[in-house]
């Protein structure tokens, strides 16, 4: 590994028979050779000329000595070859050349092998020193690229939402990010390695205890564990070696508590519907069969009485799949209002007379109180009549029989506020809690038999919100519930 031809060599001598006799051998070989006539002069061409791959001096110059030039030429490269020639070697100047870093001594006179022999040697000391600097700074540069990636993985392991586990082949944790000291707080603050058998959830235990002990193959197990309040998908993948043997194991743990629960209200929806369009649509066929079958020519009355409850049959089918509509319009982004000052007192009279046969059938009463006469709200007219309908059915719906309800219209600041009171069988602090969930219903005896999705509450509280509302509920068992909604005022004039 010796020094391409036409490295440059730099003779310093006060003899210029030794300059030029170095220079014409150095040259016939391909070198590029400059030469300085003492020591000041050598100094001058490595700093107006170098670098340079050797330094050809002798030690006794006028102005500055050799070793001096040497000294001053290693602090502006030390990669330089520094090679002495000179007819005054003694074992004080050996050493006091080695100490400054000279590489060999030339004493004079010499042949001009012996001095090509030095400069080879010397070169290839030099491409032997600037080769295991560029593997050590090549070195020093993967270790940065090595830290500097660990430092990004670490930050983004640290960052993820989803938990990480290592486990290595021993089965020690040697790895958990900060989402999996939250998700399994018994090894929080574990330090790290900590045996595997000391986490509390025997099946996050028994789920990676099946992957390391999987004889061969590649196997990746997904679970889902419920630890806590939440549910998680677990799966944990074997860490795989060149050689095929398994070093540990990763486990990730991503939350699907609320897919759980969307899994769990689909499948209650499905049943709560089936369950409610079964009993009407029966209750239909049954009535018209018995219009259509002619056993009831003989009483029109009671015919149209018939016809009639199966149209009601209908109507309530009708308003179901509506609220769905609405409700699936409004969580898909489809729902548009258009909001302009309405009458509130005007769309509480059109709900209560749409209501008034169901109120009559059970002799329940229904007052309202105008306390904000002329009150408007800034509203989507058929938004309000569906939210005022609601409140209103259900506090029939949910009212004993010969019992009353209450509507009443007020101001709270800049908010009018529509509440309706019933004196029914009313509900616990669980259930008022839960109430405006989808698909959520009280259930005890008193609501066995009393019909319903358990949207339209949910319906309420959505469109209440798209409107910058608010609605609450008041109740207490056995003594009715009240529902107020507020919405914001605005005078039809604005």
């Amino acid at each position: 590994m010796s020094e391409p031809a036409g490295a440059r060599i730099l003779v310093v001598d006060d003899e210029l028979g030794v300059r030029e006799g170095c220079r014409k051998i150095l040259a016939s070989e391909g070198y590029e050779v400059l030469t300085a006539g003492d020591g000041k002069a050598g100094l001058a061409q490595l700093v107006e000329r170098g670098p340079f791959a050797v330094l050809l001096v002798d030690l006794q110059m006028p102005r500055m000595s050799g070793l001096e030039l040497i000294r001053e030429a290693r602090i502006r490269d030390p990669d330089i070859v520094p090679i002495i020639i000179t007819a005054h070697a003694t074992l004080d100047t050996a050493v006091e050349g080695t100490r400054q870093g000279a590489y060999s001594y030339i004493p004079k006179p010499f042949t001009p092998d012996e001095l090509l022999l030095a400069i080879k040697n010397g070169l290839e000391r030099r491409a032997l020193s600037l080769e295991a600097r560029r593997l050590r700074e090549e070195r020093e540069k993967r270790l940065l690229e090595v830290a500097a990636e660990r430092s990004r993985s670490t930050t983004i392991i640290a960052a993820m939402t989803d938990g990480i586990l290592v486990i290595n082949s021993e089965k020690l944790v040697v790895l958990r990010n900060n989402a999996t000291a939250r998700i399994l707080p018994d090894c929080a603050h574990r330090p790290i390695p900590f045996p595997l058998d000391e986490i509390e959830s025997a099946d996050v235990r028994e789920i990676v205890n099946i992957v390391l002990d999987s004889p061969g193959g590649f196997m990746i197990l997904s679970r889902q564990i419920p630890l806590g309040a939440f549910t998680y998908m677990v799966n944990v993948s074997p860490i795989i070696e060149p050689g095929g043997e398994t070093s540990g194991a990763v486990a990730v743990f991503s939350d699907v508590t609320e897919l759980k629960k969307l899994d769990t209200a689909k499948s209650m929806f499905v049943s709560l519907v089936a369950h409610e369009v079964k009993s009407p649509l029966a209750a239909t066929e049954g009535w018209l069969n018995l219009v259509l079958s002619g056993m009831l020519k003989a009483d029109p009355a009671e015919e149209r009485h018939m016809l009639e409850r199966a149209l009601l049959r209908v109507r309530t089918l009708r308003g179901m799949v509506n609220e769905l509509i609405s409700l699936t319009a409004i969580q898909t982004g489809n729902f548009s209002l258009k909001r302009a000052p309405v009458a509130v007192a005007e769309v509480l009279a059109e709900v209560m007379e749409i209501h008034r046969e169901k109120a009559e059938e059970r002799r329940i009463s229904v007052e309202i109180s105008d306390c904000a006469a002329g009150a408007h709200v800034l509203a989507d007219r058929e938004a309000l009549s569906m939210i005022c309908s609601n409140l209103v059915e259900n506090a029939i719906k949910y009212s004993c029989d010969d019992g009353r309800v209450l509507v009443r219209i007020g101001r709270e600041g800049i908010y009018v506020a529509v509440s309706v009171k019933d004196e029914g069988i009313g509900m616990s602090p669980e259930d008022s809690a839960k109430v405006f969930e989808e698909f959520y219903r009280a259930r005890n005896e008193q609501t066995a038999g009393i019909p319903g999705t358990g949207l339209g509450l949910s319906l309420v509280k959505r469109l209440t919100e798209l409107h910058e509302g608010t609605v609450s509920v008041s109740s207490e068992p056995g003594k009715g519930s009240e529902f107020t909604v507020r919405l914001p005022s605005m005078q039809p004039s604005a």
